[in-house]
């Protein structure tokens, strides 16, 4: 049996935030670069500029986690009414069945009952696809920080005695890059699986 989208978009919420606490760690990282360039001087010019991009990356992929929540939660909503209009239309086809006599005073609501539910349904397909276009966007980020760890143990060469202390910060990121990752991953299998819409 397939699993109804709600659950899965919950699920997928539950990755997301997930990874928006590791940004927000990454966010401290980007503080204690910024400190330690400070205290380096000009051994870590290069490496201070870094530190804006660390801590707008970090920003840029909260916000995306955050926006992605409100999407995935939207997803349930509208999952959980299709579910009850799928329930509502077979329940009025048993009546019409079982009560034919009546049909007639139950054309307007039914007419309506469908209505709804295919109303919600595209609701859903958009959603989906607007979770798979953030998820992708996602990955955007992972691979800018990977550049930016990058970029980060290339200055950490050059700074003196403060090269370990940088080499840290650099691991950090590429550390939290590949966590969130993981969670995009975790998230994107998650919306891949055959689901139940109704």
């Amino acid at each position: 049996m397939a699993t109804p989208i709600f659950v899965t978009a919950a699920s997928i919420a539950a990755e997301l935030h997930q990874a928006m606490l590791e940004a927000k760690g990454l966010a401290l990282t980007a503080k204690n670069a910024r400190a330690l360039a400070v205290r380096a001087g000009s051994k870590t010019v290069g490496f201070k500029a870094i530190t804006h991009f660390i801590d707008e990356l970090a920003s840029d992929i909260i916000r995306q986690s955050q926006y992605i929540n409100g999407v995935s939660e939207g997803l349930s909503q509208h999952a959980v009414a299709l579910w009850r209009a799928a329930l509502a239309a077979e329940k009025f086809d048993w009546i019409a069945h079982q009560h034919d006599h009546n049909l007639s005073s139950l054309q307007s609501a039914m007419h309506q009952s469908r209505q709804q539910r295919e109303e919600l349904s595209a609701a859903l397909t958009r959603g989906l696809r607007e979770l798979e276009q953030q998820l992708e966007e996602g990955d955007k980020h992972i691979r800018t920080a990977n550049l930016i760890a990058t970029s980060s143990k290339v200055e950490a060469a050059s700074a003196g005695d403060f090269r370990n202390q940088l080499e840290v910060i650099a691991q950090n990121i590429t550390d939290t890059a590949d966590k969130i990752r993981k969670h995009l991953s975790k998230a994107r299998n998650l919306l891949s699986q055959k689901q139940n819409y109704a």
